[in-house]
């Protein structure tokens, strides 16, 4: 089995720029089970280009003892549009500069909607003919899509890629935190077992949110499809593994994470079997499971500058002075602080990186047990 490599053009957006995505293949193209990796989708979080470069040579070695069971697609720069944003020496890859700028992970198409819309045969009592069908309706959904401007040829070539695998990682990092994972809760037992191999500090659960992500773009349609037609769970399997990784924070790139990261995957693929191969044992948790309701994001409640009691990590108590925010124009700045608290008891794992903010900007999360009544039908997202 060989490393196939491929550049797929996209269009021009002015005279004299092109640019192309390449993607990375083993095994044999269009057998089962499909794995579909990416990075970078916000094209400044490094560590998950770091993670998916060590990833290759991993990948390699099985190819050629013959362990790749189905196939396997890798994308180590998902975002070439995002990876050439550069403002007065900075690399600003979370949001388009162009078409109409928004954040790059919102906005991805309603696959469930177009299938839908277009379907007009039907799902049957056979649970894997019904993946079958639903996988050709989505590739079907895929072809219609739009590809006039650069963003639209992206996000298109994108879902060509993964939109009929059964597991699709989204690497990504967070600013300043610990690895953690998300994923729909129908996914609890393969995304804790994930979350054991990956050595997560967080894994949160959560329902559809509707918000155009790109792990929701392709494992949600399950979920739409299966609810509309009101059909059973067991004829309609979540048949799409789709968790996002966060590996860490932005500053977290470095071979040591890259190597630890790509073998955790590895190994998490061979015990699901994608890839044959004995894997370690799986490790123990780091943590329990925890619904997004449990997940607090701490806004903050004035402008100013933000100095941190506790570091990303810290098991804290609800009410525990955490941070303070500093006014730093009043006459006297260090007296003019406005404290910032934990509502819950849980776990600190992510921080703002920047220490000036404004009203209502997420300073924090804290993963706790406790099913919060302001985080009923949240949404577990930055802006």
């Amino acid at each position: 089995m060989s490393h196939f490599t491929k550049a797929v053009p996209l269009p021009l957006t002015s005279p004299g720029t092109k640019r192309h995505l390449t993607f990375h293949r083993w095994g044999t193209l269009g057998t089962s089970p499909k794995v579909y990796i990416q990075a970078a989708l916000h094209a400044d979080e490094l560590p998950a280009v770091m993670t998916a470069c060590h990833l290759i040579p991993l990948f390699d070695a099985a190819a050629r003892e013959g362990q790749i069971v189905g196939e396997i697609i890798l994308v180590t720069n998902a975002n070439p549009v995002g990876m050439a944003q550069s403002l007065n020496t900075h690399h600003l890859g979370r949001h388009a500069f162009a078409d109409g700028g928004g954040n790059f992970n919102r906005g991805w198409p309603d696959l469930g909607a177009i299938v839908l819309e277009r379907f007009r045969g039907s799902f049957g009592d056979n649970a894997q003919q019904n993946i079958v069908l639903m996988r050709t309706e989505l590739r079907n959904a895929v072809v219609a899509l739009p590809e006039t401007s650069e963003w639209q040829a992206l996000q298109k070539a994108l879902l060509t890629l993964s939109i009929d695998a059964d597991i699709v990682f989204d690497l990504h990092c967070d600013f300043q935190a610990e690895l953690h994972l998300f994923a729909h809760v129908e996914h609890k037992d393969m995304v804790s077992d994930l979350g054991c191999d990956m050595g997560a500090s967080v894994v949160i659960l959560e329902q559809s949110i509707a918000a155009g992500l790109f792990d929701e773009c392709n494992g949600g349609p399950w979920f739409k499809v299966r609810k509309a037609l009101k059909l059973a769970a067991d004829l309609m399997p979540a048949a799409c593994f789709a968790p996002t990784i966060e590996l860490r924070g932005r500053s977290d790139v470095s071979d040591q994470f890259g190597a630890r990261d790509a073998a955790n995957i590895m190994n998490f693929l061979r015990r699901n079997g994608a890839v044959l191969g004995e894997a370690p044992p799986l490790p123990a948790a780091r943590c329990e499971a925890t619904a997004v309701s449990g997940c607090d994001m701490i806004p903050a409640p004035v402008a100013g500058m933000v100095a941190w009691h506790v570091g990303v990590g810290t098991q804290v108590v609800d009410g525990e002075h955490i941070a303070d925010v500093i006014d730093f124009d009043s006459p006297e700045p260090l007296l003019a602080r406005t404290p910032v608290f934990a509502r819950q008891s849980g776990r600190l794992f992510s921080q703002r990186l920047g220490h000036l903010t404004r009203p209502g900007e997420i300073l924090c999360q804290i993963a706790g047990k406790t099913s919060l009544v302001h985080r009923q039908n949240a949404q577990f997202l930055n802006p």
